[in-house]
């Protein structure tokens, strides 16, 4: 097992580490974690590809909706992008602005790796934005803000940790090492906090409970913080691949929907290659619906993701061209709009959720 040496050294001392606390040391360790290493992660030379990868109309779309947004709810006229990478989508965004002559709006990124901070730096030195590493950095900053909330891909690079119900009770799914080989295994551990199995209890009271369940509470504690942040009118758009109620009650998800993105091939154990590839799994969009009703975020709707685009303008992007090149921009472009509405991944894998914040407590 290569380049985990620390992880190694930290199951042999604790015998047994909760999924949040593998994932959290694979994928965001200052030394061994996948997004903090310094190699491409998206793209054709990555890992995986984002949809504004596919093509830029993705983003235009976005930009013309936070315009649309911002002037509709009569908010300040600042986004709030989080999970910047590459910079690909901010990019397109700003550009798509340029192009327009919209100057009023102020841009702001959220990326918690460093080597994607330089990378940001790098792509957007010629626009007039603000790039900070943390939640807290821009609580501090905008400690009383009205604007919109953007998050592609986010939600699901949260660690997470796993539970499932056998007769005696709750087990907690986590990661150990095999006592000949010291590869990595998983291993069950009862659950014995008396609050922890009321509050799973109520997070799968509809959920078939010999099926793996999935819950990342850092994910849903940092909604919570966004939530009450925010001031009245607040807009947040939450872009993933998720489901809901009985979709989850399958035999498929059995072990439940953690998987890893190796240079583009699926990896169904996600212990495969620790700090080497991404790890990701689908959104309870319940779980965040809930969450955001408790802090007066109500959600306006939880959408396909061609539905979304198809609905907020994505065929005006179709051009008619005369051009015989199949590679020329136009027939790019409308290749990109037909898959976004017609490949199942791009169309109906993805979800856009879209929230805003009634009151403020």
């Amino acid at each position: 097992m290569s380049n985990t040496s620390l992880l190694q050294k930290k199951l042999a001392q604790s015998k047994w580490l909760t999924m949040e606390e593998y994932m959290e040391h694979a994928l965001y360790h200052p030394i061994e974690g996948y997004y903090m290493k310094e190699n491409t992660k998206i793209g054709k030379n990555g890992d995986f590809y984002t949809a504004s990868f596919v093509s830029d109309v993705f983003a235009k779309v976005w930009a013309d909706l936070f315009i649309r947004t911002i002037a509709d709810q009569n908010l300040q006229p600042i986004v709030v992008e989080f999970g910047g990478g590459s910079g690909h989508f901010s990019q397109q965004i700003l550009e798509s602005w340029s192009s327009q002559s919209v100057e009023h709006i102020s841009y702001v990124i959220v990326e918690p790796s460093p080597y994607h901070r330089c990378l940001l730096v790098a792509k957007l030195a010629l626009y007039p934005i603000s790039i900070l590493g943390s939640l807290d950095e821009l609580i501090e900053q905008y400690p009383s803000f009205k604007g919109i909330v953007f998050a592609n891909e986010v939600l699901d690079a949260f660690p997470l940790r796993i539970f499932q119900q056998k007769n005696d009770g709750w087990y907690e799914k986590g990661v150990s090492l095999q006592k000949k080989t010291k590869d990595l295994c998983f291993l069950y551990k009862k659950v014995e906090n008396i609050s922890l199995q009321k509050m799973l209890d109520e997070i799968f009271l509809s959920r078939d409970k010999t099926n793996d369940l999935e819950v990342s509470f850092s994910m849903l504690t940092w909604l919570k913080t966004i939530y009450e942040w925010i001031q009245k009118d607040s807009c947040l758009f939450f872009v993933d691949y998720g489901l809901m109620g009985e979709e989850w009650n399958t035999v498929r998800l059995k072990e439940g929907s953690i998987r890893g993105y190796y240079r583009h091939q699926i990896q169904n154990n996600p212990l495969t290659f620790p700090g080497m590839m991404d790890i990701t799994y689908h959104i309870d969009w319940e779980q965040v619906i809930s969450v955001a009703k408790d802090s007066n975020v109500s959600t306006i709707h939880v959408k396909n993701q061609g539905d979304f685009l198809l609905e907020e303008g994505l065929l005006s992007w179709l051009q008619d061209t005369q051009s015989l090149d199949p590679f020329s921009k136009e027939h790019k472009r409308n290749r990109a709009i037909r898959s976004f509405l017609l490949d199942y991944s791009l169309a109906n894998g993805f979800q856009v959720i879209q929230q805003k914040k009634q009151t403020v407590l």
